[in-house]
């Protein structure tokens, strides 16, 4: 072959990128270039970051963030400490709920007839936002609170539904332990709040099903916003009176617009029952049946898993954006 002829097959060949392996293909930007155009360089695929808070303040997207991770790992402890920090959960509960009931239940008037809004008032101010605040503070494990962790979680999917179903049921038996004993401690102490109770107590029994389940949505669905109210002042550096701040208002609202709370009528039931209340076991099954769905779906479902979805990112947010050609580089002579 002539030297000529071998000089224009080479470079056909490497052209091609037929020869010298991966120099062959490097050497066709320089060919191309002398050929007089230029190769279409593919742009970088730049991951996008979006904006998650504003003014550097956790957002409510941050907030649900930090929900859905917090109800993971609380999926992951371990059956002891899970069980102990429920049981813990249940005194607080029973802590606020002797609060509550001896003072705002003990005005001398039933707080739930018409015309006892300011007695209605007082039984929800002074008591149950005790509760919440000492279960946050103290780390405590209450099974309406995770509910709504729990349920952020499953819809970001960063836990399994069988992990979440041994949570709620580990936390419910500890909470049960917990305010039952509260209750029991009240009504042989004699103390103050234990006969009101047993007022309450029959109050609660003489609800219908239909009624006992809703108030059941709307008292754990405040109880779920009083989490992330919670959360989110602790998401926003916020100090003790920032959490007691943001947990007193939807507690109160939930304890004085009469709803209901599974956790709250282990407590109830249990002082009335010691002291001597007489309360037929079978009203009490139900009432905690219906009090307990009607939480799961105000909790769980609304408050946890409803509210995530809603302050989830879009599914433009999820999508990695496709490389585009850059419009300032030049194509070759053949469009390559």
């Amino acid at each position: 072959m002539q030297p000529a002829s071998a000089c224009l097959f080479l470079l056909a060949a490497s052209t091609r990128g037929e020869v010298l392996g991966d120099k062959g293909a490097s050497a066709r930007p320089r060919l191309m270039a002398l050929r007089g155009g230029t190769t279409q360089v593919e742009a970088p695929t730049v991951p996008v970051t979006y904006v998650r808070t504003y003014a550097g303040r956790a957002s409510a997207f941050d907030v649900f963030r930090a929900l859905e991770d917090e109800g993971q790992r609380r999926t992951t402890e371990s059956t002891g400490k899970l069980l102990s920090k429920s049981i813990a959960a249940g005194v607080c509960v029973g802590l606020g709920g002797t609060l509550c009931a001896g003072i705002g239940g003990d005005l001398g008037t039933p707080f739930w007839e018409a015309g006892q809004g300011a007695a209605r008032f007082f039984f929800g101010a002074i008591g149950y936002p005790l509760s919440i605040t000492l279960v946050a503070i103290t780390g405590s494990s209450a099974f309406t609170g995770n509910l709504g962790l729990v349920g952020a979680a499953i819809r970001a999917g960063k836990c399994e539904l069988l992990a979440a179903v041994r949570l709620l049921a580990i936390t419910y038996a500890g909470c049960f332990i917990g305010t039952t004993l509260m209750g029991a401690l009240v009504a042989l102490a004699a103390l103050p709040a234990a006969k009101p109770c047993i007022a309450i107590s029959l109050h609660k029994l003489e609800l219908t099903v239909l009624q006992t389940l809703l108030r059941g949505v709307g008292g754990g669905l405040l109880i779920s916003l009083a989490i992330t109210m919670a959360t989110s002042a602790v998401r926003n550096e916020g100090g003790l009176f920032d959490i007691f701040a943001g947990i007193w208002l939807p507690i109160m609202t939930y304890v004085a617009c009469d709803y209901e709370h599974c956790l709250a009528n282990f407590f109830f039931f249990a002082a009335a029952q010691v002291s001597g209340g007489g309360l037929e076991l079978s009203s009490m099954v139900r009432n905690i049946a219906l009090s307990t769905a009607g939480n799961i779906i105000g909790a769980g479902l609304v408050g946890g898993w409803l509210l995530t979805w809603a302050n989830g990112p879009d599914d433009s947010m999820e999508k990695t954006p496709e490389a585009q050609p850059d419009p300032t580089v030049k194509r070759g002579r053949w469009g390559r």
